[in-house]
């Protein structure tokens, strides 16, 4: 007896649209974590400035920079640090960016976590490739809220108010907010696009295949179809014409739809 294909098509797409609500709970619960998280170190830190703890010190912005490099040449261990932009902060002051390849070549490991939203920009692309040159490792997540470095485990410089860059950077030692900061960006780093893989292959392979992987991990970071051709260093004809291939292939109407679609496909999603 002959298979019925419209049958098989039926089952496939009920397959398809049940990893879809499996990888959608998966995504929620991370945000749910990262927020409450968040929610906590938000508290905590309000609450250290409030109490003037002494260990808790707001930055003047002027010292800023001083104070970030006299950490990056006094402490080892992991750097984490969170980044919300590169076009400001003291990160960019000339000798606090010495102080920090200085840090890196001494063997002191650096990760980092960029919003997608740098990658749409030449400079913040160029920003990122000269930090990966020097050895730091690199993860993208389609936002960020803050921002904060940690160094090691002996403090932590971020922004004094949890999201207006405008209130200025604290320095805080207390050792439990520092394993806070820690751990809210462990959570974040586990869940982001890891840079190595974005920038692994340049251009983009036929359609359906295993050269799709940069570009359905830049979908799903939401960058524009501009952004993605800069990364990938193809035309931007050449990636509107491969995205409306993968959708009419994969049968689905937009861009985040095509994005669930080939992630389930490349990341070997089962029931």
């Amino acid at each position: 007896m002959t298979p019925d294909p419209a049958a098989s098509d039926g089952g496939l797409l009920l397959v398809l649209e049940e990893q879809l609500r499996r990888e959608h709970e998966r995504i929620e619960a991370r945000r749910a974590d990262l927020a409450t998280t968040r929610d906590l170190l938000s508290r905590v830190t309000s609450r250290a400035l409030g109490a003037r703890a002494r260990a808790v010190e707001v930055i003047e912005d002027a010292h800023a920079p001083s104070v970030v490099s006299a950490l990056l040449a006094d402490t080892t261990g992991l750097l984490r640090n969170y980044v919300l932009t590169v076009a400001e902060g003291p990160a960019l002051d000339a000798a606090t960016m010495q102080a920090n390849v200085d840090r890196i070549r001494r063997g002191s490991p650096q990760r980092a976590l960029y919003p997608a939203t740098v990658l749409d920009a030449a400079d913040g692309g160029r920003w990122m490739a000269q930090w990966a040159e020097v050895g730091e490792e690199q993860r993208v997540l389609p936002t960020t809220e803050t921002e904060f470095a940690v160094f090691g485990s002996t403090a932590v410089v971020a922004l004094a108010a949890w999201d207006d860059p405008s209130r200025g950077y604290a320095i805080i030692r207390d050792p439990l907010v520092i394993r806070l900061y820690s751990a809210y960006f462990d959570l974040a780093w586990a869940s982001a696009v890891p840079v190595a893989t974005l920038s692994g292959e340049a251009g983009v392979g036929g359609v359906g295949g295993a050269g799709d992987a940069p570009l359905v991990e830049l979908l799903e970071l939401g960058l524009k179809d501009e952004a993605i051709a800069r990364h990938l260093g193809v035309s931007l004809r050449t990636v509107r014409r491969h995205i409306a291939a993968l959708m009419e292939v994969n049968g689905v109407d937009t861009r985040f739809q095509l994005g669930a679609a080939l992630a389930r496909q490349q990341r070997g999603v089962s029931r």
